[in-house]
C-alpha cells in the first residue's frame, strides 16, 4: 500500500528512531517482556498471562486491561514517542488509579529487538480488531526515505481470537529461548514489585503464578534493614531471618520530599549472593521506580571495599525519580537513570549514609554472633569455661572479630575458631 492508500492502520516512522531506539533497545527477552507488563499494567489490568512455545519460536503476552480501539491503535500504540501522560492528562490510571509506568512511548519498538513479526489482537467495547508488523518490511518502507508511513496488515475481525483485553504475539524470534522457565520467572519477578492481590495484578508464566518468592533472596537474608511499607512487607516475606532493623521515619520520608522505601539485607554468607543455576551475582541495590525496575545496581557506584558489601543485597524505592511535572532523567533503555540529575544525586546521598549506618551495625552483629557459634562447638566450650572472667572478654573479642571475615566455609570457619 502507498502511504495515501487510507490503510486501516499507519504507522510514522522516523528511519533514525528504528535506527537508534528499535532493533537494539534492549538485549534480553526479559526487558522486553517487562515493557509489555509494564503497558498491561497502564490498562488496567489484572491478569497478565506469557507462554513461551520453544519449539514453535513464539511467545504470547495475554492481559485483560481496557484494550484499544482502532483509534487508539493508531494514535496511541502506532505512535512512536506518544507521551501517555501529557496526551491523556494521565499520571493515573482511569480504573485502578495506579501510577502510570509508561512515558517515552518507545517500549514498544523493544518487541523487534527479539522478534521479527508482531501480532497485535485487542478489543475495547464493540471495537474487535488486530494488526500485524513486519520487521522485514517496515525495514523496506523506511529505506526509501527518512520519514515514512508503514502499514501493518490488518486482522479480520472474526480471527480475532481473545474476548477481552489484549494478545500480543511474538514470532520469527531472533533471540534463542535457551533459559529455564526458572530463570524467566525469577527474572521478571524481580522486575517488578507490584506483584500480588495487594495489588491487584497477577503475571502468569505457562499457566504458572509468578511470585514474590520466585524472586529468590529473601530467603537468603540473615539481617535486613527497612525503609517504610515496602520494608516491611520485605521483611515479612523472610523466612530465615535472625534479625530486623527499621530504621527512622526521617530516612523514609525527608523534609526535602525525597520519599524513599524498601529495604537492605545482608546474607549469611556472600556466596550465598549468586543465583544457583547460572552463578550470575545478586550483590546489588536495585532501584525501583513506579513498581517497576529501573537500575539494576546502585552498590557498584559508592565504590564500597568493606568486607561487609560483599554481603548486601537491597531493593529501593524511589518513585521521585519519576515526577510528571519534572524531566524524565531514565536512559532511553529504561534500564538505568541518569547519573548527573541532581535528584540521582541526593538518592545516593542518602544511601551513602545509610551503608555508614548498616556497615557498623553489621559488624556488631557479626561480631556478637561469633562467640555463639564458636562455644557451640565441643571443644571451644571445654576451653571457654576454664577461663577467667578477663580472658572471656579476650576470648569473644577474638572470636567476634573472625566471624567477621568474609569466609563462607563452615569447615574453615571453624578451623579458625579453633586456633584462635
Amino acid at each position: 500500500m502507498t502511504s495515501d492508500s487510507k490503510a486501516k492502520y499507519v504507522m510514522t516512522i522516523s528511519l533514525n528512531v528504528l535506527k537508534h531506539l528499535g532493533l537494539g533497545l534492549y538485549s534480553n527477552v526479559p526487558a522486553v517482556l517487562s515493557e509489555v507488563v509494564a503497558n498491561a499494567w497502564d490498562a488496567d489490568a489484572e491478569h497478565v498471562n506469557i507462554t513461551i512455545d520453544p519449539a514453535a519460536g513464539k511467545i504470547t503476552i495475554k492481559d485483560d486491561g481496557h484494550g484499544m480501539t482502532v483509534a487508539d491503535a493508531n494514535e496511541r500504540y502506532l505512535t512512536v514517542g506518544y507521551e501517555r501522560r501529557r496526551a491523556s492528562g494521565g499520571a493515573m490510571t482511569p480504573r485502578l488509579e495506579r501510577p502510570v509506568m509508561g512515558r517515552k512511548g518507545i517500549g514498544k519498538l523493544s518487541l523487534f529487538s527479539i522478534a521479527r513479526v508482531v501480532e497485535v489482537h485487542s478489543i475495547r467495547g464493540v471495537d474487535r480488531h488486530g494488526f500485524v508488523m513486519n520487521l522485514h518490511r517496515i525495514e523496506e518502507t523506511i529505506a526509501n526515505g527518512e520519514e515514512a508511513d508503514y502499514e501493518p496488515d490488518e486482522v479480520a475481525a472474526e480471527k480475532v481470537i481473545i474476548s477481552e483485553g489484549t494478545l500480543i504475539t511474538l514470532s520469527q524470534l531472533t533471540r534463542q529461548l535457551t533459559q529455564t522457565s526458572r530463570w524467566l520467572r525469577r527474572r521478571l519477578a524481580r522486575r517488578f514489585s507490584v506483584i500480588g492481590p495487594s495489588h491487584k495484578f497477577a503475571i502468569t508464566l505457562d499457566g504458572t503464578p509468578i511470585t514474590i518468592q520466585d524472586r529468590e533472596y529473601y530467603d537468603k537474608l540473615q539481617y535486613i534493614w527497612t525503609f517504610g511499607q515496602r520494608g516491611q512487607e520485605a521483611q515479612d516475606a523472610c523466612k530465615n531471618l535472625e534479625r530486623g532493623v527499621q530504621r527512622p521515619v526521617a530516612i523514609a520520608g525527608g523534609d526535602d520530599g525525597l520519599k524513599i522505601e524498601g529495604w537492605i539485607g545482608t546474607a549469611k554468607g556472600a556466596g550465598q549472593l549468586r543465583d544457583a543455576d547460572t552463578d550470575e551475582s545478586i550483590n546489588k541495590i536495585v532501584i525501583m521506580v513506579r513498581g517497576k525496575l529501573a537500575q539494576e545496581d546502585i552498590l557498584e557506584e559508592f565504590g564500597e571495599g568493606g568486607v561487609y558489601s560483599k554481603y548486601i543485597i537491597g531493593e529501593i524505592h524511589a518513585d521521585f525519580l519519576d515526577q510528571d511535572d519534572q524531566d524524565d532523567i531514565a536512559t532511553t533503555s529504561r534500564q538505568r537513570i541518569i547519573e548527573e540529575d541532581p535528584r540521582y544525586q541526593e538518592l545516593k546521598s542518602k544511601l551513602r549514609a545509610e551503608l555508614k549506618v548498616i556497615q557498623s551495625e553489621w559488624t556488631d552483629l557479626r561480631t556478637e554472633e561469633g562467640p555463639k557459634l564458636a562455644i557451640a562447638i565441643p571443644q571451644i566450650e571445654e576451653w571457654y569455661k576454664d577461663l577467667t572472667p578477663d580472658h572471656k572478654i579476650a576470648a569473644k573479642r577474638l572470636l567476634g572479630r573472625i566471624n567477621t571475615l568474609p569466609i563462607d566455609d563452615t569447615s574453615q570457619k571453624r578451623q579458625l575458631f579453633v586456633s584462635g
